[in-house]
């Protein structure tokens, strides 16, 4: 895919896949009727990049020729939850995402009508999504999402998806006495918690989370304070309150680095 594209609010036009049999015949017929730049066909390549005002895509011999049309590719930021919503909204998955090239993946669908689409995911740097186990799931869930304003993603005594209010997976939950495939998580005769610590950054609301920790009753390890103590610089000149949760885990709350920031 020639061209960068960009997803955001709204799921806009990403690029668009248009038929073609003969390559070099449909890049000069683009290229001299509309005006497009189009690259140059390579050597038993199946697809050629074209970029016109506001649109990128691909003039492509993967698409079959006829009545069907362009494939519009609309753009997405969360492979999961975009997939999942097509299938309870009533349209289809059309056999299994791919990755192109590591930049993005991509996925056909129909919607409700049967219309087919494409969908584009960039595919993102590795990030944390930490599984702890549970005494309790159902508990220790309503906990968090009292304390950070999470919501729960899949609920059930055994499994917990706690993600942010736009979709963004934050925290697993897993009873440590069921055994999904991967074998028991936890020894019995050990302390949960040991050694772990459960850090959540940039958190805007740090007053409101204090707040929301002593209605829960949560057990305080360390009050709230900054890190570095005051007079001692500023990095990362944030607050931080350091608790227990209902398994034992330390569980740090931190505002935005730099927000405590001390003028020299």
């Amino acid at each position: 895919m020639s061209g960068a594209t960009a997803s955001g609010a709204g799921s806009p036009v990403g690029f668009l896949w248009i038929p073609a049999v003969d390559l070099s015949a449909a890049a000069a017929f683009y290229r001299d009727v509309f005006g497009w730049e189009v690259d140059e066909p390579g050597q038993g390549a199946s697809a050629v990049g074209f970029r016109a005002p506001g649109l990128i895509g691909q003039l492509t011999t993967e698409l079959p020729v006829g009545p069907g049309g362009p494939l519009l590719w609309l753009m997405a930021d969360d492979l999961y939850r975009a997939l999942r919503l097509v299938e309870l909204r009533g349209g289809r998955v059309l056999g299994q995402p791919r990755r192109q090239g590591g930049v993005r993946y991509l996925v056909q669908v129909s919607d409700p009508a049967g219309n087919r689409l494409g969908i584009a995911v960039p595919a993102g740097s590795p990030r944390p999504q930490p599984l702890v186990v549970a005494r309790d799931v159902e508990a220790s869930s309503r906990w968090y999402q009292e304390l950070l304003g999470l919501r729960s993603d899949h609920g059930g005594k055994d499994y917990e998806r706690l993600v942010t209010a736009d979709g963004i997976l934050v925290l697993q939950l897993h009873r440590w006495d069921v055994d999904h495939g991967h074998g028991q998580l936890a020894e019995p005769d050990q302390p949960f918690g040991n050694g772990a610590v459960l850090w959540f950054g940039d958190v805007a609301d740090f007053e409101g989370a204090v707040e929301r920790a002593g209605r829960l009753g949560a057990a305080v390890v360390h009050p709230p304070m900054r890190n570095p103590l005051s007079g001692e610089g500023n990095g990362p000149a944030h607050r931080e309150i350091w608790l227990k949760d209902p398994d034992g885990y330390t569980v740090v709350i931190a505002s935005p680095d730099g927000e405590d920031h001390e003028p020299s």
